[in-house]
């Protein structure tokens, strides 16, 4: 909305700097076209916008910078956007690959790379129903949620710790402050699903408080995503318990 603003008034200025060098004489002083004299004390002072209205560069400076942020102000609102068109269409071919024996096979051997299909992630309360990819790098994110890597598999014993985005990239975790102690999260995986109960309110963290996804003797869940919308400020996290597990080999 800022920049929006800032090229309004740039281009009101640009416009009223072409009028002022148009040329027409001075109508607030018609006897100086007919004597060419005007009294020194009824002279009016040149403005900022007179002045600048003399010079083609300023005129035209104006203009290219209101342009450039118009089309800036164009970008910064197309830009969740976009991200989210291009999520749809990562999503689809995730759901694709997720349901391929080779996933499987990968799963069960724990090798499944950075930016493949890992698990899919359902929670009702918060209308969340995406595939996580296993990675949190900037580029596995871009798949909407990833799984830290260094957290155990879905449904295993520890801390399984998923990141997700909030307001971009398909925004799967824009309502996580939605869930509430007890609601139901599930994951889905190549050999079953389990599911797990919220046991925390959301509450916030600074980002570099990696406590909350530190390992844990109990089959935990932990969520995190950046807090407040659209900053990466501080981290949103909730943690919840595995309190069912139906897959083919439990750990």
């Amino acid at each position: 909305m800022l920049l929006v603003g800032a090229a309004l008034v740039l281009l009101g200025a640009a416009f009223v700097l072409r009028r002022g060098a148009g040329g027409g004489g001075d109508r607030r002083w018609p006897f100086r076209a007919q004597t060419g004299y005007v009294p020194a004390h009824m002279a009016p002072r040149k403005g900022v916008v007179e002045l600048l209205a003399q010079h083609a560069w300023a005129r035209r400076t104006l203009g290219g910078v209101a342009a450039v942020l118009v089309l800036a102000a164009a970008g910064v609102a197309g830009y969740p956007f976009l991200t989210d068109q291009y999520t749809h269409t990562l999503q689809h071919k995730l759901e694709k690959q997720f349901v391929k024996g080779s996933t499987r096979t990968a799963y069960l051997a724990g090798q499944i790379p950075v930016g493949d299909s890992l698990t899919r992630i359902k929670a009702p309360k918060m209308g969340l129903d995406t595939v996580v990819v296993e990675g949190v790098t900037v580029s596995a994110l871009k798949a909407g949620a990833g799984h830290y890597p260094e957290s155990p598999l879905p449904c295993e014993k520890g801390n399984v710790a998923i990141a997700g985005h909030r307001t971009t990239y398909g925004k799967p975790f824009t309502d996580l402050e939605k869930l509430a102690l007890g609601d139901h999260i599930t994951l889905e995986t190549p050999i079953g699903s389990c599911t797990y109960a919220v046991t925390t309110a959301p509450f916030e963290v600074d980002p570099k408080d990696v406590d909350v996804i530190a390992p844990t003797k109990d089959a935990e869940l932990t969520l995190t995503t950046c807090h407040p919308e659209g900053s990466a400020r501080q981290r949103l996290v909730v943690h919840a318990k595995l309190i069912a597990n139906d897959q083919d080999h439990p750990a």
